[in-house]
């Protein structure tokens, strides 16, 4: 559902109390709410440190941070963050990321 050579974003979040089950409504939540601007590419999560880790597609820093807030999950503090993906690994080599062709 994303537009061509979106941006990749890694975001980290406190999910203090979430169980599994909770995790999996809000990525229900994420898939459902997904449009041409905004898409989850992964979720990564430990429920008993209560942290998370979510890599995105987006248009923007901005637009990310909106959809976010509408699905109830802000960036607080310093312990959360939103990142833009400037380079990944792909085996031994640091590259620019891929950006999907959907």
């Amino acid at each position: 559902m994303a537009t061509k050579n979106m941006p990749k974003f890694v975001s980290a979040h406190a999910i203090a109390c979430m169980t599994r089950q909770d995790v999996a409504r809000l990525l229900k939540r994420f898939k459902e709410e997904e449009n041409t601007d905004v898409r989850n590419i992964r979720v990564l999560c430990d429920t008993l440190s209560g942290r998370m880790i979510c890599e995105w597609e987006a248009r923007d820093r901005v637009v990310l941070v909106e959809w976010l807030k509408k699905c109830n999950v802000q960036i607080r503090g310093t312990g959360e963050w939103l990142m833009a993906v400037q380079y990944e690994s792909i085996g031994d080599e640091l590259v620019t990321p891929q950006r999907d062709n959907l």
